[in-house]
C-alpha cells in the first residue's frame, strides 16, 4: 500500500495500525521455562561479557519497578543491538544474565537465541531456543550448550509440561528432559513466565548417545535433513542423531524400522523375534505417561522421539510437548491405536509388561497431586501477570482444554480434579487389557 494513499481511507489507516501492533505483539513475545522447586544458579562457564556500551547495555537489571520480583527467578537476554528475533532459522548473537530478587546469580554469559515450534511459533507468546558458546550448568541441571524456552501459551496453569516430565521420572522410562520455571526479560522488555528446559538430544548429560546410536522423531512436519518414510504405515521418521551419517548408517535404521513394521504387521506374532527389535518395558511405560496425560500426539504422529543404542533394542522416549489440551477430561484408551500400539496389544507379552507397570508405578503417579500443589504456590504470582499479559486467544482453534478463562485457582482445581479421575479410569482401563 501506497504512503500516498493514506488520506484516501480511514480503513486504510485502521489496517496500517492494526499490522503495526501485530509486528510488535510478535517481536515482543518469548518461551516458556520451567522449574520444580527455586534452586539456586550454579554456573560453570568462565565466560565473562565483553559488552559494549553500542552492541549491549551496561546494566542487565530487570525491570523491579513494573515487575517486581515474584519469587522465581529472572533470567534477562539482551541480543545484539535489541535485534528482533523474527524467525526459527537465523541464530541472534545475545548475552544473559540471571537474576534473584536482589542481585545478579551469574555472570553475564554469551549465547545465540533464535524462534523454535511448529504451530507453536505462531501463537503471540513464543518459544525461543538458546545456545550458550560454552556449555553450563542452570539452576543445578547437568551442564550443555542448548536449552529450550517453553512458552506454554495454551497452558493456563502453564505447568502440564512440568507436570508430565514428573510423571515420567517417577518411572524407569529412563533419561527425561527437567526444567525449572523462570520469568524473561526480552530486550528490557517483560516477555512473562517461561519453562526453561532441556533439549532433546544425543549429547552428554542428556541421552548420551554415540556415533553408533540413533535418535530418530516420528513427526508429520517431516523437515530433518535425514529422513525417511517407514515401509508399511508411512510414517515420517527423522534422524536427530547422528546429525552426519553414512549411507550405510542411515540405510541400516531405515532397514531397521522396516523390519519392526514387517514383524508387526505379519499375520504372525512373533514375540521372540520382535522382542529383538524393541523394548517392550520403554513402549508400555511410554503408552502409560501419554494416557496418563489425555497426549494424543503419537495419533498425528508429532513429536514422538525414540531412540536406538548400539546392540541394543528400539526405545520409546523421551517424552515432550505436553502444553497443548493435555490433562483434560477423557474416556477411554487415548493412543492405543496410534503408531505400533494396536499390533503390540496382541502380544500377550507386551500386555502383561504395561499391566505391570502400571501397578508398579500408579500409587506414585497419585502421589503428584502434591506436586502440583507445591508448582501451583510457587509458580502462582508469576502466573496471574503473565496472563495478564498474554490472555488466551482461542478464536478459530478446534480442540480446548477448557480452562481457558478460569481463574488460576479454578485452573489448578480442575487440573487436580482431571489428573486424579484419569488415574481411577485407567485402573480400570490397563485392568481390562
Amino acid at each position: 500500500m501506497s504512503w500516498f494513499c493514506l488520506k484516501e481511507s480511514k480503513a486504510k489507516i485502521a489496517f496500517l495500525l492494526y499490522v503495526v501492533f501485530i509486528a510488535f505483539a510478535f517481536n515482543a513475545c518469548g518461551d516458556s521455562v520451567d522449574a520444580d522447586e527455586a534452586v539456586q544458579y550454579e554456573s560453570s562457564s568462565s565466560a565473562k561479557s565483553s559488552s559494549s556500551k553500542v552492541r549491549y547495555p551496561e546494566s542487565f537489571k530487570p525491570n523491579d519497578k513494573e515487575y517486581p520480583y515474584a519469587g522465581i527467578p529472572r533470567i534477562v537476554i539482551e541480543t545484539e543491538y535489541r535485534k528482533a528475533i523474527v524467525d526459527r532459522e537465523n541464530e541472534i548473537p545475545a548475552k544473559l544474565q540471571i537474576w534473584g530478587e536482589k542481585e545478579a546469580e551469574s555472570e553475564v554469559l554469551d549465547l545465540t537465541i533464535r524462534g523454535r515450534g511448529n504451530s507453536s511459533w505462531w501463537y503471540l507468546k513464543r518459544p525461543y531456543a538458546i545456545k550458550f558458546e560454552n556449555k553450563v550448568s542452570l539452576f543445578g541441571m547437568p551442564e550443555a550448550k542448548k536449552w529450550v524456552l517453553q512458552a506454554n501459551y495454551r497452558d493456563r496453569t502453564l505447568m502440564r509440561n512440568a507436570l508430565a516430565f514428573e510423571i515420567a521420572r517417577q518411572t524407569e522410562i529412563g533419561w527425561t528432559p527437567q526444567g525449572r520455571f523462570v520469568e524473561i526479560f526480552l530486550n528490557k522488555k517483560f516477555i512473562g513466565n517461561y519453562y526453561l528446559c532441556e533439549k532433546i538430544e544425543g549429547q552428554k548429560n542428556r541421552l548420551d548417545l554415540d556415533s553408533n546410536d540413533y535418535l530418530l522423531e516420528f513427526d508429520s512436519y517431516y523437515d530433518s535433513e535425514n529422513k525417511f518414510r517407514s515401509s508399511q504405515k508411512s510414517y515420517p521418521v527423522n534422524i536427530k542423531s547422528p546429525k552426519t551419517l553414512s549411507e550405510t548408517q542411515f540405510s541400516y535404521i531405515q532397514s531397521y524400522i522396516d523390519s519392526v513394521e514387517t514383524i508387526l504387521y505379519s499375520e504372525k506374532i512373533d514375540s521372540l523375534n520382535i522382542e529383538k527389535y524393541i523394548d517392550f518395558k520403554s513402549f508400555a511405560l511410554y503408552w502409560i505417561v501419554y494416557e496418563i496425560a489425555k497426549n494424543g500426539e503419537a495419533n498425528h504422529p508429532k513429536s514422538v522421539y525414540m531412540y536406538k543404542r548400539e546392540n541394543n533394542p528400539l526405545k520409546m522416549g523421551p517424552v515432550w510437548d505436553f502444553d497443548f489440551v493435555t490433562f483434560v477430561a477423557c474416556d477411554g484408551f487415548q493412543i492405543k491405536d496410534a503408531l505400533w500400539y494396536n499390533p503390540l496389544i496382541k502380544y500377550p507379552k507386551f500386555k502383561e509388561e504395561t499391566k505391570s507397570q502400571w501397578a508398579k508405578n500408579k500409587d506414585k503417579f497419585r502421589k503428584l497431586t502434591s506436586f502440583i500443589d507445591s508448582l501451583a504456590s510457587y509458580t502462582e504470582a508469576s502466573n496471574e501477570r503473565n496472563i495478564s499479559l498474554w490472555p488466551i486467544v482461542i478464536k478459530n482453534e478446534k480442540y480446548f482444554a477448557g480452562d481457558e478463562e478460569m481463574d488460576f485457582d479454578d485452573a489448578i482445581r480442575t487440573l487436580k480434579k482431571n489428573y486424579t479421575d484419569r488415574l481411577n479410569d485407567l485402573d480400570s482401563l490397563f485392568l481390562a487389557l
